[in-house]
């Protein structure tokens, strides 16, 4: 029997028991759960583990290699100093398909310097660059023996290769002067007994982009190119243009236009290529360009946009790639644009005007007596400008002025772009560190 005291009575089961409840069987969990862990982890450290493979340093790996290489500036000294670090870099900045690409990469050649000449020692170069890109004038200038022989007129500079005419015989000489090739052209059959004087204008292109669209100018060599050359007609009314190609090694069909040209003075001017056009400012008394379009096989004549008088003039190539015009009268430049419209009706904008006292000498009273235009370069929109008072390079885009160098020469000078490479070294002279020179340029003229 079991006596009425020591009956437990049953009580009702509340919501706080239940709290309490959990909270008394969570710790119970809690340390469960933590043992379980421990478990997991001592079985995971008693297996073996498989170490990772170690990734490859990025300078190791070619591939990524060739892709920092990539990105190197077009300078002379870049690809010059990467390939003194080792004789791995060596090989991968060598390799052709590489330069083909960091040329592709970079599109546009740098502007290495001028060709002018000289009344005391002929054409000479002279470099635009900075040090260490900075390439010794002698690297590019014609070799003594040259000078000595005469005979040729500097013409023009495109895609890495230079321009002569021969005074000597009618045949024109195209130049490398990277690797001091050479190149010699009779002038073609339909122009008779033509002579260098009688060449109104002519023009160098490489044409090795006709067969490759994704070839880049620059570093073409001799291997393919153009040649153009505008010859006046006998009866003083006609213009005839002919072009000439490398690979076939034959001229093309003369082409003609209608032009009084006997007030033509001779001083023949370096072509602006536009699109698929060549452009020749003719020096008449009034004035005009001359357009051949070698795709279309056309060639006329355009009209100046403004009567300047006794003012300077040069073709240009505008930010939209269209034909312009420069016009410099005293301490004054134009900039003036051909637009044409849907109708295929030209006229001339005026883009923009240049008081050049406010640029050239902004903090000083400077009197100038002339100023002239000197030369020109399409690719990079520059103009070198020679006045009484020094010579300057302008970049009409930026319209920054640099006149940290000084050219001896009063005529016309040629503007020469490439993708240069050469043998290192130190040293130069007291304009700095240059480029070397290893090899001696061949003479145009054998």
């Amino acid at each position: 029997m079991i006596a009425k005291g020591s009956q437990k009575k049953k009580k009702k089961c509340t919501s706080t028991d239940l709290q309490r409840g959990k909270s008394q069987v969570a710790p119970k969990r809690e340390i469960g759960e933590v043992s379980m862990v421990r478990r997991r982890r001592r079985r995971r450290l008693a297996s073996p583990i498989m170490p990772l493979p170690a990734p490859a340093p990025p300078l190791d790996n070619d591939d990524l290699l060739r892709e920092i290489l990539l990105l190197l500036p077009p300078q002379p000294s870049s690809l010059l100093r990467a390939s003194v670090v080792c004789k791995r870099w060596r090989r991968l900045v060598s390799d052709p398909r590489f330069l083909r690409r960091f040329r592709a990469h970079h599109r546009r050649p740098p502007l290495l310097g001028c060709f002018s000449y000289d009344q005391d020692i002929g054409y000479v170069f002279t470099p635009t660059l900075d040090p260490p890109d900075r390439i010794p004038a002698a690297r590019f200038s014609l070799p003594q023996r040259c000078r000595d022989e005469g005979g040729l007129d500097f013409v023009e500079c495109h895609h890495g290769l230079a321009l002569f005419l021969n005074k000597k015989q009618p045949e024109a000489v195209v130049w490398n002067p990277i690797s001091g090739h050479q190149h010699r052209v009779a002038f073609p059959p339909e122009f008779g007994d033509a002579r260098e004087r009688e060449i109104l204008c002519a023009a160098v292109l490489c044409a090795a982009g006709d067969d490759d669209p994704g070839h880049v100018h620059g570093d073409c060599g001799l291997s393919s190119f153009k040649l153009a050359l505008v010859r006046g007609g006998q009866d003083h009314a006609s213009l005839s243009v002919c072009l000439y190609k490398s690979k076939s090694g034959l001229w093309g069909n003369v082409i003609s236009t209608t032009k009084d040209w006997y007030t033509l003075f001779y001083w023949r001017k370096s072509s602006v290529l536009i699109g698929n056009a060549l452009y020749w400012w003719c020096c008449q008394i009034e004035g005009c360009i001359l357009e051949f379009d070698f795709k279309m096989q056309k060639l006329v004549t355009i009209e100046k946009p403004v009567d300047g008088g006794c003012s300077n003039y040069q073709i240009m190539r505008t930010e939209e790639s269209s034909l312009g015009l420069i016009i410099l009268t005293e301490l004054t430049m134009q900039l003036w644009e051909r637009k044409v419209s849907s109708d295929d009706v030209a006229t001339w904008v005026l883009q923009k005007t240049i008081e050049l006292t406010k640029h050239l000498w902004p903090r000083q009273s400077v009197q100038v007596f002339w100023t002239r235009i000197h030369g020109y370069e399409e690719d990079h929109n520059v103009i070198f400008l020679g006045t009484s008072s020094g010579s300057f390079m302008i970049q009409l885009d930026s319209m920054q002025f640099n006149n940290r160098f000084q050219f001896k020469s009063i005529f016309t000078h040629f503007p020469y772009t490439s993708f240069y490479a050469a043998d290192w070294a130190g040293g130069g002279r007291d304009d700095g560190t240059e480029m070397s020179s290893s090899t001696s340029p061949n003479c145009p003229i054998r």
